[in-house]
């Protein structure tokens, strides 16, 4: 085993939620908000653990965290969450392979994975909350901002969130690091910490923002999901095409802040 990898008090936690002796440990290099690591015991058995992010979330924020991947689990949609606390999540591991950026049909299959998440009950996450996410984030700054743009973008959170429908629970964070097609087929929806209930927009927004994707991209997606869940009504589409712009907007400028909170800073 990798000892620099994992602490005695880690390995001690795992040891008492009979992960067993283990025997390798390996880090993923896509993860950006938590540690993550694989490890496999003397058994073979494989299970994933992540060393949480105490600044990026708060204990509140991980209680509902919990409480929407067992929501999702209980419908195939994600790994199984076996154990966790303020610091650690331990959890079921698929094999399988992310998907991958040239895969044909996109925008169908973003829709379709967008659909099944919103047809979950919307409960167990917090409302939609832009203002107090912008603000938490501009605490945890250690360079200057600018004031005036911020100010704007507070506007703009402070009137999407008002007139949020709240009635969608929305997974938050959908890059394409966080899809798995597993070994048998099915596709797997991972890390839920970011979940809130909004509004399709909401989602739809933040994917496109969080994948880099181009104009054409976003609009295909938002006209795969609309096709899917709302209709056929060009100006219903136009409609939830301009909230999403408008969530993009906000998006583009919360990821620049998140940025330099978590990235930049290492």
């Amino acid at each position: 085993m990798n000892n620099k990898l994992l602490n005695e008090q880690e390995i001690s936690w795992l040891q008492t939620h009979d992960v067993g002796t283990i025997k390798t440990v390996k880090q993923f290099d896509n993860a950006l908000t938590n540690d993550v690591f694989l490890i496999t015991n003397d058994e073979n058995n494989a299970f994933v653990f992540k060393r949480l992010n105490q600044q990026a979330r708060s204990e509140q924020d991980r209680k509902e965290e919990f409480l929407v991947q067992q929501l999702a689990s209980q419908q195939q949609l994600t790994p199984q969450v076996l154990a966790h606390n303020k610091y650690y999540k331990l959890q079921q591991y698929i094999q399988g392979e992310l998907i991958p950026e040239d895969k044909t049909n996109m925008s169908e299959l973003l829709a379709t994975q967008f659909h099944r998440i919103h047809k979950l009950p919307a409960e167990g996450a917090p409302k939609q909350r832009l203002v107090f996410e912008l603000q938490r984030l501009k605490k945890q700054l250690t360079v200057n901002t600018d004031e005036i743009r911020f100010a704007t973008m507070l506007a703009l959170a402070s009137e999407l969130d008002q007139r949020s429908g709240c009635d969608t629970l929305c997974h938050g964070d959908l890059s394409l690091n966080n899809i798995l097609q597993g070994d048998d087929k099915q596709l797997y929806i991972l890390d839920w910490e970011y979940a809130v209930i909004a509004t399709p927009a909401y989602d739809l927004a933040f994917c496109n923002c969080i994948n880099q994707f181009s104009v054409d991209q976003s609009q295909a997606l938002i006209a795969a999901y609309y096709a899917q869940t709302m209709g056929v009504k060009q100006s219903c589409l136009d409609s939830l095409q301009k909230e999403c712009d408008l969530y993009l907007k906000l998006f583009i400028y919360i990821n620049e802040l998140w940025a330099l909170c978590f990235i930049e800073n290492e």
